[in-house]
């Protein structure tokens, strides 16, 4: 009689025991799942915190621009451009009413000493007149600040025309096709002598090749 209930206390106690230990070690398993859980977040937390920024894309045709249309003044005045257009009010735009200013073309290449670089040309017209300008700027593609401008063409005659599909960057030079005015041409007939004109970047400034017949 007591060896019987002997064995059934010592079968209880170590069920008992069993149990016990089953419900230990699950509970040791969900608490090392939830910490690794925790360290995962953690993880993806941290790397995404130091993923790093997408770069900078420039719209040139909704940006401010400061231009001198052409040099008629010798202060460059601020423009708004929205939609590849803007006028230029106020004061310092050379005694006009106002100017409107369109983005004809922009090209995109890398030149030597620069790196990747971004051409834009304006079209610029005072008003009230009966005439327009062009200025050619260039400008770093990565974030959008100036690097400088074409110079103005030295001519006796009126100012020539670029022609905006020709603009490139291409060979390290910024290239163009340019009409200047022959001495038979005139303001109604447009200019008739075509170059191929382009620019190198040197001494910090741009020079220009091809303008004249001897270049």
């Amino acid at each position: 009689m007591w060896g019987s209930s002997w064995r059934r206390t010592s079968i209880a106690f170590g069920t008992a025991c069993i149990l016990a230990a089953g419900s230990t070690l699950a509970t040791g398993s969900a608490s090392a799942q939830a910490a690794s859980q925790v360290q995962q977040g953690g993880d993806f937390l941290g790397s995404k915190a130091h993923k790093p920024s997408a770069p900078k894309v420039v719209d040139w045709e909704n940006r401010n621009y400061s231009l001198t249309c052409d040099d008629i003044v010798d202060k460059p005045v601020k423009v708004a451009v929205r939609n590849g257009k803007g006028v230029a009010k106020g004061g310092g735009i050379g005694g006009y009413d106002h100017w409107e200013v369109e983005v004809q073309r922009t090209a995109q290449g890398s030149l030597p000493r620069l790196g990747n670089v971004t051409a834009v040309l304006f079209y610029c017209s005072p008003k009230p007149s009966n005439f327009f300008l062009q200025e050619l700027r260039v400008y770093r593609t990565d974030d959008g600040s100036e690097i400088g401008r074409t110079p103005t063409f030295d001519v006796p005659e009126l100012s020539p025309k670029y022609q905006p599909k020709s603009l490139m960057v291409k060979g390290g030079r910024l290239a163009a096709d340019v009409k200047f005015y022959g001495p038979e041409d005139s303001h109604a007939s447009g200019p008739s002598i075509l170059r191929h004109v382009s620019w190198t970047w040197e001494d910090g400034r741009f020079v220009t090749h091809g303008a004249d017949a001897e270049s």
